[in-house]
């Protein structure tokens, strides 16, 4: 290793560091050594980068970074992120399809440089992970939103904000606006959302002023989704326990809304809360009505935050997703 690359400041990525390969990247202060040729068949950004003449020994007399001989190419992105990008396109169990288990933070790697570098593949699968995080269907969304929804494959500490902030941010450098109507619901539906943020995901005014704004609206939609309460107990109720059910979830709600709190039009069902059970009549009057005003909520969300409406993003996510693969 030359002086200008001491060992004792850059970290060779052992998994990374194949001795018969002649490419050297570096990221931060890690170094990886991979096959040219590879890398140079998944991407036409490195096809085109590794097609130019090279500097050959001695070059580190012209400036040029040296390690074991070979020019080192320097790559201003994350370390964190080369090394998972890299392992996804040099070991093909690394980053398998969904619902494969993976980390939020590896398919916001890969997705990233994956569209900085032209690695379509790669980043088709990245953005195929996120769909079970950030639903652009109506029916998608009451899973991932119940109480009850499966654990998702996509790991992440639950009910962490930073995660909505990453996703955002990574959809608006790639282009992936069909992300941002749930990113930004997950955000703005928290009161104390700025707090909870943290100062290592800063927000911009306008944006602090679009989820506070988006707030308002979520409060009149969840009262909006809750408005058949009016109509329990339904006509066919023969159930003594229900009226002592509809009045816990009514409580329930109040507490709710004295919290100022909960401005979720999307979340659980509030008897889901309470101890008792509805009669069948009951329930099904309320689940219908109460679905009903969610998916109006969910039809207007996008326009909510100002981006163009579902079918439009749908049709962005086919083609980005389904046309080139």
């Amino acid at each position: 290793m030359s002086s200008s690359a001491s060992q004792t400041e850059l970290k060779r990525v052992e998994d990374l560091w194949f001795p018969d390969a002649t490419l050297i990247l570096r990221a931060e202060n890690s170094l990886f050594r991979v096959h040219s040729g590879i890398l140079a068949a998944r991407s036409s950004v490195f096809q085109d980068m590794i097609a130019f003449p090279q500097p050959t020994p001695p070059a580190e007399s012209d400036g040029n970074e040296m390690v074991d001989g070979h020019v080192v190419v320097r790559l201003h992105d994350l370390a964190g992120e080369v090394e998972v990008f890299l392992r996804a396109i040099f070991d093909s169990s690394f980053f398998m399809p969904p619902r494969s288990p993976v980390k939020f933070q590896v398919v916001i790697g890969v997705m990233r440089l994956a569209h900085k570098y032209d690695v379509q593949f790669l980043f088709r699968r990245a953005l195929s992970h996120l769909d079970s995080i950030f639903p652009v269907q109506f029916t998608d969304s009451l899973d991932r939103y119940s109480v009850y929804g499966d654990a998702d494959h996509v790991q992440f500490d639950g009910g962490d904000l930073t995660v909505d902030f990453i996703a955002f941010r990574a959809a608006l450098e790639v282009g992936a606006s069909w992300i941002l109507p749930t990113a930004y619901y997950n955000i703005a539906r928290e009161s104390d959302f700025m707090l909870k943020l943290g100062a290592n995901c800063h927000l911009s005014p306008q944006e602090e002023k679009l989820f506070l704004a988006a707030q308002t609206k979520f409060l009149r939609a969840f009262g909006s989704t809750y408005r058949f309460m009016k109509l329990l107990p339904s006509p066919e109720c023969d159930s003594s326990q229900c009226e002592d059910t509809i009045s816990e979830g009514h409580d329930v709600l109040k507490r709710w809304n004295d919290d100022c709190t909960d401005m979720d039009p999307l979340g659980p069902w509030v008897f889901d809360y309470v101890d008792g059970s509805l009669c069948d009549g009951c329930e099904d009057l309320a689940r219908v009505q109460h679905r009903a005003a969610q998916e109006v909520f969910w039809d207007t969300l996008p326009t909510l935050f100002g981006l163009p409406g579902w079918d439009e993003l749908k049709e962005l996510r086919r083609r980005v997703i389904e046309e080139t693969a």
